[in-house]
């Protein structure tokens, strides 16, 4: 199961302001093409980018005003977000959290911030018609059932002990996942 970062305003004019962060990558500025805009004079237009990579957090500072810290902690380069972190972006602190997430749909519009999105699982299966859109349906409703039982499936998992997909199919879809990853991610 997916999560979606949470930042609440914990000070400031915004105080209790919640915004949800759910894309692989979604930035935070002050211009109003950003998936975050923050109307503060010490925000500049693109001032950070969330990055989700795997099942982590980080965020990644893209102004030179600086202007951002974790915990105190003044980020230069990318810190990583855990439930309870304090982020100041300006002047203005959020509380960091996560929150369960059902993994979108096949075929669900793309958020802003999906430009450079690496597709879900699910996506590379239908994409090579291994698996139908309610195949995945099914398997996302099972991978939710499983999730309040306290049992945690991962899609590919769940998918190959529906049987939709064999061990091979498995791995080569997680090999091109990776390699989308690594290509996205590049420095």
């Amino acid at each position: 199961m997916s999560k979606d970062l949470i930042l609440t305003a914990i000070t400031g004019g915004q105080f209790g302001r919640r915004y949800t962060l759910s894309g692989r990558a979604s930035t935070i500025g002050s211009a109003s093409g950003n998936d975050v805009v923050l109307h503060d004079r010490l925000i500049d237009a693109r001032h950070a980018e969330v990055r989700q990579m795997l099942d982590r957090w980080f965020i990644v500072p893209l102004s030179p005003i600086g202007g951002i810290s974790v915990n105190g902690m003044i980020v230069k380069s990318q810190a990583r977000l855990n439930p309870g972190d304090k982020v100041t972006l300006g002047a203005i602190t959020y509380e960091v959290s996560y929150e369960e997430a059902v993994e979108r749909e096949v075929g669900a519009q793309p958020t802003p911030s999906s430009g450079n999105a690496i597709p879900r699982l699910g996506d590379y299966f239908v994409k090579r018609g291994i698996m139908t859109a309610e195949q995945v349906s099914m398997t996302l409703r099972r991978q939710q059932e499983m999730e309040r039982s306290g049992i945690t499936g991962h899609f590919g998992q769940v998918a190959y002990e529906l049987g939709f997909i064999n061990r091979s199919q498995l791995e080569r879809a997680l090999a091109d996942q990776r390699s989308d990853f690594n290509n996205v991610w590049r420095d």
